[in-house]
């Protein structure tokens, strides 16, 4: 695991960071980065996880995991529409 991810630890401060890590691509997690993450957090994380798993993500889930402007945001970023 690349240790530049450590520059995301700070956004999972209530969760053991071997479990993170161990889950990176989880629903979840992609969830908290996108909604909390940093630019720099987030280009580092999706160079580690890969857009492809983020769209999925937003387009399966992400109306619910993520707050209304949050889910929009990505909605347009990734240019997905929510799953029916």
């Amino acid at each position: 695991m690349n240790k530049s991810l450590k520059i995301i630890e700070p956004l999972f401060w209530d969760y053991e960071w071997s479990s993170v890590l161990a889950h990176l691509s989880s629903p979840f997690v992609i969830a908290r980065v996108l909604e909390m993450g940093s630019p720099e957090q987030f280009a580092l994380f999706a160079r580690q996880v890969g857009d492809d798993k983020i769209r999925a993500m937003v387009r399966k889930k992400g109306e619910k995991l993520l707050s209304p402007r949050s889910f929009n945001f990505w909605s347009l970023y990734y240019e997905v529409a929510a799953a029916a």
